[in-house]
């Protein structure tokens, strides 16, 4: 069971390592929207190997917890890369969509590896 959100894992901490590399064309929308996708999948799998819980509830959780962290940049700002990298830099109300794909590809990706599994 935890073997699925393990890879889940490896494989938003590769796209965001790829996202952090990449300086081709349309690199502030893949830095900015690709990072969140990831940023998302790795939250989902990082609750799936804490939480026994229905996927629904994990995804649900997952964006709130993401929501949270996009609503508390209005009032802080990140004074670091490591501090941009973990909470971002500045609100931005279209990471909101990043954060909804990133929860449907984890929610899709935890859905195959059950019925695979």
């Amino acid at each position: 069971m935890t073997r699925r959100f393990v890879w889940l894992a490896v494989a938003a901490l590769a796209i965001g390592v790829a996202v952090l590399v990449y300086r081709g064309p349309g690199r502030e929308f893949v830095r900015g929207h690709v990072g969140d996708v990831a940023a998302t999948m790795l939250v989902y799998a990082l609750l799936g190997m804490a939480w026994r819980a229905r996927p629904w509830v994990r995804g649900a959780v997952t964006l709130a917890i993401a929501a949270a962290i996009e609503i508390g940049q209005t009032v802080w700002h990140a004074g670091s890369w490591v501090g941009e990298l973990t909470v971002g830099g500045t609100f931005d109300a279209w990471d909101f969509a990043a954060y909804v794909v990133g929860t449907l590809v984890a929610l899709a990706w935890d859905s195959h590896a059950t019925k695979t599994a």
